[in-house]
């Protein structure tokens, strides 16, 4: 006789489906715990992963920048201002002109006989403390004069949008009238809240093959610009203007001037050529947003490098370093706009970013053999009382730009 297991006293007999559903719960309810854990372990390990890889980074860039010397201008040591007006003490031009480049710069003489100022990017900037033990007042104008492009706008601050651009000569202006100058940029400056970075032309000789300043004048311009851009990383807008122009209208802002969208669309001159006679056009369907050079086109077909927009942009840049570059500022150019023109016509890339706009926009220029009235005849190129800007392109042939700056000055501060 078979024998049977004995029941548990107060157990039930399950069926075989009872038994199925039992063991099909307990897998599903086994498979939601193992996905859970599954789920859970995969988080922890991915962001194990990207901890990993973010430190691994970290540690890279930061191997790598212990190795890596600091970005800096054309010194080593640069002195930090919370001030966003940057410029010189004009007071000092009598005497930087008497020390001339031979008594501020070094001077080297190479085997075969070649003079050459040079830079010393290690030279350190000169304490207060030390500044006021000097008796010698020439060598605190030269101390002054050596320390002023190392002056950077601290990055902590808030920076302006715009910061204005000039270069100015002590060899050949006077005082007062560089005085006129810079303080028509100051007001300006201070009134829309801009940065302002003037700097002595004379102190980039040392940083160019051609150091004649006669020669060289226009073609520092964009090492200016470039300077200006490091001294205010976080302005968008670098706005040049030359010495021979003044500020007109200090009450008008340049983005609602011109740099806004639309007001810029009706400035821009669209499908002409780039200069008089070139096969090359500007863009029919240029697009203002994309604007990174504002240039303006003169009444002969050429550009005006007296007053222009760059913004710090990759474009931007790089045509600054373009113009700047060894080799193409060493070419023999007519001029700086016929290098700026080469630019435009045989690199499609930067005319793609480039406005050209109506001279009067920036750029009016004084012609004293035309009436300036309001009622005189109205051009694109000419200035007339109301303009933003006169410039006074051509007073160095007339000898006159003391006389204009000095007349139009009065005239801005009634």
């Amino acid at each position: 006789m078979a024998l049977r297991p004995k029941r548990k006293v107060g157990v039930e007999p399950r069926s075989f489906v009872q038994r199925a559903v039992d063991n099909i719960k307990m897998v599903l309810v086994d498979s939601k715990r193992k996905r859970s854990q599954a789920f859970t372990f995969g988080c922890v390990a991915a962001v194990l992963t990207i901890l990993y890889v973010l430190q691994a980074f970290v540690f890279q860039k930061s191997h790598y920048a212990h190795f890596l010397p600091q970005t800096h201008g054309h010194y080593l040591t640069e002195i930090t201002t919370s001030r966003p007006l940057i410029f010189p003490a004009i007071e000092n031009a009598p005497i930087l002109k008497d020390l001339n480049l031979r008594g501020l710069h070094t001077l080297r003489i190479d085997i075969d006989g070649n003079k050459k100022y040079i830079l010393k990017e290690d030279h350190q900037p000169t304490s207060d403390k030390e500044m006021k033990e000097i008796t010698d007042n020439v060598e605190v104008v030269k101390r002054q004069y050596l320390d002023h492009g190392k002056m950077v706008f601290r990055k902590g601050s808030e920076s302006p949008e715009i910061v204005v651009v000039t270069m100015i000569d002590y060899d050949n202006y006077d005082t007062t009238t560089l005085i006129s100058v810079v303080q028509n940029r100051v007001d300006y400056a201070q009134r829309h809240r801009y940065g302002l970075y003037v700097r002595w032309a004379q102190e980039f000789i040392p940083t160019i093959e051609e150091q004649d300043l006669a020669k060289s004048y226009d073609y520092i311009k964009p090492l200016v610009i470039r300077a200006a851009m490091h001294a205010f990383p976080k302005a968008k807008y670098f706005w040049f203007l030359d010495q021979n122009a003044l500020i007109m209208r200090t009450d008008l802002s340049l983005q609602n001037h011109l740099l806004d969208r639309k007001i810029l669309d009706l400035a821009v001159m669209k499908n002409v050529p780039v200069i008089k006679d070139s096969n090359i056009k500007t863009y029919n369907h240029f697009v203002t947003e994309k604007a990174e050079i504002v240039l303006p086109r003169t009444n002969d077909g050429e550009i005006d490098a007296s007053s222009f927009i760059v913004k710090s942009g990759m474009y931007g840049k790089a045509f600054l370093d373009y113009l700047g570059d060894q080799l193409i500022r060493g070419y023999n150019w007519p001029s700086l706009s016929a290098s700026m023109a080469h630019a435009l016509q045989w690199h499609p890339s930067f005319l793609a970013k480039t406005a050209l706009v109506v001279p009067r926009t920036v750029a009016s220029v004084f012609d004293p053999s035309k009436p300036v009235t309001e009622n005189a005849a109205v051009d694109d190129f000419h200035y007339i009382e109301g303009d933003f800007v006169a410039s006074f392109d051509g007073c160095k042939a007339r000898k006159s730009c003391a006389e204009d700056v000095a007349t139009f000055y009065q005239q801005v501060q009634k």
